[in-house]
């Protein structure tokens, strides 16, 4: 009982002398700054440890000229705001990333040149043919049977036997140029109607195409799979060799077509690309199914990163060119 008594006590003079402490230093942590009609407001001072430096500028004019009511501490929660270089990155007035931005723009082609370099793919083709005139129809047949895809295979071995697909093969190559360049020139208008981005379009293929197998090459070197690459890549070279065949007669047709039809026209043509590699994915996925139980892993991965990747790479650049 004393001891609870002399707790009671001590508690009720703790109490006294904090009160005390709190009315006596009320006036060194508040300040009173009287305004111009006499009225006299009470303006919280200013903390003596604190970093003035790092105070906002509102709160560091606010402590020196008593304007602004208020605490200075700087642990305070202050409105975000955007730093200058956010702003200007921002705003509409910052420039879009544009991928097309580094082709040379510019119309002025005018339609004889159209002509002449249509002339010139119809030689070439013709030329092509000629080289070895069978080497269409088992090239078809390799498109369409897996099969005689096998047979044609093992005809076509070394340079000789090769010379003939590889001539189809850059007939390809040169037509999609010349429809990615009709493409372009219709959904932008004529801005891009010049020879020196023909040639763009051109280079833009062959570093697309070659670039695959060379990575196929790779891959074939790295991993124990050299027959099933070899037998990929010879599938991507009849695929192309047909569809060279197909973009010829259409590229003659949008050249010349009149504007209404000109954008049905390519669209059914995207359509048309877009089943011929479906088809051969399809192809290309019986030659590594026997990956599928083992190593699936490791299929998916070349899949995402060999050909998903580069075709949702050229869909994102059409998006922000569009944007």
């Amino acid at each position: 009982m004393y001891l609870c008594a002399m707790n009671c006590r001590q508690f009720r003079i703790l109490v006294v002398v904090w009160v005390a402490l709190c009315t006596l230093t009320t006036p060194f942590f508040a300040q009173t700054a009287t305004n111009t009609s006499g009225e006299t407001t009470l303006v919280a001072a200013t903390n003596p440890f604190e970093i003035q430096a790092r105070l906002p500028k509102v709160v560091r004019a606010a402590s020196s000229g008593g304007k602004v009511a208020g605490p200075v501490n700087p642990f305070d929660v202050v409105a975000h705001r955007a730093p200058g270089v956010t702003l200007d990155l921002s705003t509409e007035q910052a420039p879009r990333f544009q991928p097309f931005s580094i082709f040379p723009k510019g119309g002025g082609m005018q339609n004889s040149t159209l002509v002449g370099i249509l002339l010139a793919l119809i030689g070439f083709l013709t030329f092509s043919v000629s080289v070895n005139r069978g080497s269409v129809g088992k090239a078809w047949r390799g498109f369409m049977n897996d099969g005689a895809l096998t047979l044609l295979q093992r005809e076509a071995y070394g340079l000789i036997g090769l010379t003939p697909y590889y001539l189809l093969y850059v007939n390809f190559l040169l037509n999609a140029a010349f429809f990615t360049f009709l493409v372009t020139r219709y959904f932008s208008d004529g801005a891009y109607n010049n020879f020196r981005f023909l040639l763009f379009c051109l280079l833009g293929a062959v570093f697309v195409f070659l670039f695959k197998h060379v990575l196929l090459e790779v891959v074939r070197r790295l991993y124990p799979v050299e027959k099933e690459v070899q037998r990929y890549s010879f599938l991507i070279l009849v695929f192309n060799c047909v569809l060279g065949l197909f973009l010829l007669p259409f590229n003659l047709v949008l050249t010349f077509s009149p504007e209404p039809f000109q954008a049905p026209l390519m669209f059914w043509t995207l359509g048309l690309i877009s089943v011929f590699y479906t088809y051969r994915a399809l192809r290309a996925l019986l030659i590594g199914s026997k990956f599928l139980s083992g190593d699936l892993f490791h299929f998916l991965l070349y899949l995402c990163t060999v050909e998903a990747a580069p075709v949702l790479f050229l869909i994102k650049t059409a998006q922000w060119q569009a944007n």
